[in-house]
């Protein structure tokens, strides 16, 4: 199962501007649109790794644009278990009858699972689709260096070049940065946070 990015909004109109920013902002496929009650509405998409992340941040984005009160929580599972799909996107097991969910269970699926701050950074109109150094340094701090070089693996040689230049620390620059294969940008981004981790 590829990785799953949930956005949720107080809301319809903020989750349709969300499900929008977020098809146009990587190569995600929407997955379900749920509305989980008391005006609050889930949308799910799913994609490599670093394109959910990309576009989780782009609808983020663009539900603060309209309302920065009606984003409620976002999240990204990066390898979810394969027996999740029968919770996500309305799949089932096999000779399974549906097991009604006690309703204390019910409340605690609907509270947010992460609560984002002001600190973290979200994409600009700009620069959707594209990922910058700010994000990547959320990522160290959520997921360590190990996760983060996984997710950096996962991106097109041109993304990388891309997000390269951002960083004037790194031992090329330039033109080398443009010719710079994907091992060689790998590798400057594990010596930049080996360092700073």
């Amino acid at each position: 199962m590829q990785a799953l990015g949930f956005i949720e909004t107080k809301g319809l109109l903020v989750a349709i501007e969300a499900a929008d920013a977020m098809l146009k902002a990587a190569d995600v496929s929407l997955v379900e649109k749920t509305t989980v009650g008391g005006g609050l509405i889930s949308v799910t998409v799913t994609g490599d790794v670093a394109a959910v992340k990309a576009a989780v941040d782009a609808g983020a984005a663009a539900v603060e644009r309209l309302d920065a009160t009606a984003l409620i929580t976002r999240h990204v599972i990066p390898r979810p278990h394969e027996e999740l799909v029968v919770i996500i996107g309305g799949g089932t097991e096999p000779d399974d009858e549906p097991v009604p969910v006690p309703a204390q269970e019910l409340e605690i699926q609907a509270q947010p699972v992460v609560v984002l701050t002001e600190e973290e950074p979200s994409c600009d109109t700009e620069t959707v689709g594209t990922i910058k150094k700010e994000t990547v340094d959320v990522w160290m701090k959520q997921d360590g260096l190990h996760e983060t070089m996984k997710i950096l693996e996962d991106m097109k040689v041109t993304e990388l070049r891309t997000l390269a230049r951002e960083y004037h620390e790194f031992s090329i620059a330039g033109r080398e940065i443009s010719k710079a294969n994907k091992t060689l940008l790998l590798e400057e981004f594990g010596k930049y946070y080996g360092q700073n981790d």
